[in-house]
């Protein structure tokens, strides 16, 4: 009896540990929200793009198992704001991680900015700076490589002394970089202790390449860059160079830098389709273990409000799960969940939209929300010079020319609170 006691005892007390350990783990899950739409996205909730990362696998792939002989493909990533091209390349040092199958390879996530392009001589000494700090290797650097940075290192910090120590009438007359400092030679001297440490490829990515187009004289980098890309090719060197950029950067680049459009493969990530939507909604609960499941009227909802731009189907899955994370959520019980949306976006961004718009713009908008239909022509706005207006307006990325004479606001959710705001305005 005394065994039988005591077996029933430690059973209750492994019943109330498993009863307090879920209660723990639901209150847990009450604060778990995996949606961030203030910075890149995990990798391992990035949803879609399927031949883009298809691509660069492939070809990280061919270079790793043809002993040099197959060249690697340079990527360019291009498109609008918050629509994933930083959040592309973490997904690229993800898969070289834990997807290369083996592969030595070297890669560096490089982030440009205006100060950085300000002239060739520091964008190129900056650029290999940054290659040399931030870089990521799945294997251990051989020590003679470890000592071959260090040594640069010391070079670049050296010349930066100098450079700011320069008069200003010196530095006028000093068009080149410091002896000792050429882009090209130093990696190509970089490769060759890579590879005679077993490195089958480095990978180099430069995020927000429109910086090195800030100006004309800018323009000269990516000429820079090009000369550099094919000697390092030529000399067999087995870099692959990953850029992105805004979408409508690329004529821009053609114009002023031909052939350096040549040299890539060029992917524009548009917002999703209804697949991509319901992937960047199921793979952040998947992936966290969050027993929330949205019915397929909701995700459609979701995807036609948002047009399937992946800021604005995070901030909206963000703001579902602040109000529900487990259940069902059903159509009746999203639609009362939206006005709070239009209310969040329109904090978080809309707002800023309009203000950056002049009063001539802000009319237009406004005329754009009330018209029936969301895609329309000038003719049917009316009024004087709406050709230059809606010219504007889509440069400033507020107005979307879908067609030949055709335009649209950015987004459904813009268009519902430029309806909610106007009786404001008026």
């Amino acid at each position: 009896m005394r065994g039988k006691s005591g077996s029933i005892v430690v059973q209750c007390r492994q019943e109330k540990v498993t009863i307090m350990t879920k209660m723990t783990k639901a209150k847990t899950m009450r604060f778990v929200n995996p949606f961030n739409a203030q910075g890149p996205t995990n990798p391992k909730y990035y949803a879609n793009r399927e031949k883009l990362l298809l691509t660069f696998h492939r070809s990280v792939m061919a270079v790793s198992r043809s002993g040099g002989v197959t060249r690697p493909v340079n990527i360019a990533v291009m498109g609008g704001w918050g629509v994933g091209k930083t959040s592309t390349l973490l997904k690229f040092k993800d898969m070289i991680k834990n997807e290369s199958e083996g592969a030595r390879i070297f890669s560096a996530c490089v982030p440009l900015s205006p100060n950085c392009c300000s002239d060739a001589d520091t964008f190129f000494v900056y650029l290999m700076e940054s290659i040399f700090r931030e870089y990521e290797s799945t294997v251990e650097l051989p020590q003679r490589v470890v000592d071959f940075i260090r040594e640069e290192l010391n070079v670049f910090e050296n010349w930066k002394i100098s450079k700011v120590s320069m008069t200003p009438e010196i530095e006028r007359r000093e068009h080149s970089p410091p002896r000792g400092i050429n882009f090209k030679e130093t990696m190509i001297k970089f490769w060759e202790k890579l590879h005679a440490g077993g490195i089958q490829l480095a990978v180099v990515m430069l995020d927000d390449i429109h910086y090195a187009l800030a100006s004309r004289e800018n323009a000269e980098l990516l000429y820079d860059l090009r000369t550099v890309m094919q000697g390092l090719s030529a000399s067999g060197a087995q870099f692959m160079f990953i850029i992105t950029g805004p979408a409508n950067l690329y004529p821009e680049m053609r114009d002023k830098a031909e052939p350096f459009t040549r040299l890539f493969e060029r992917f524009d990530l548009e917002p999703f389709d209804i697949e991509g939507t319901r992937q960047l909604i199921e793979k952040p609960l998947e992936a966290e273990g969050i027993d929330l499941t949205i019915d397929d009227p909701v995700v459609e909802k979701i995807h036609q409000i948002t047009d399937g731009h992946p800021y604005f189907l995070t901030v909206t899955m963000r703001d579902v799960l602040d109000e529900m994370n487990e259940g069902r959520l059903t159509i009746m019980e999203f639609k009362g969940i939206c006005p709070a949306l239009i209310e969040h976006f329109a904090r978080l961004k809309f707002h800023d939209d309009l203000d950056r718009a002049s009063d001539a713009e802000q009319e237009l908008l406004f005329r754009m929300a009330l018209a029936q239909q969301s895609e329309i022509t000038p003719s049917e706005l009316k009024g004087s010079s709406v050709t230059k207006l809606l010219d504007r307006l889509v440069k400033k990325e507020l107005v979307v020319k879908v067609a030949r004479g055709r335009y649209r606001l950015y987004n459904p959710l813009f268009r519902e609170y430029l309806k909610n705001v106007r009786p404001l305005a008026e």
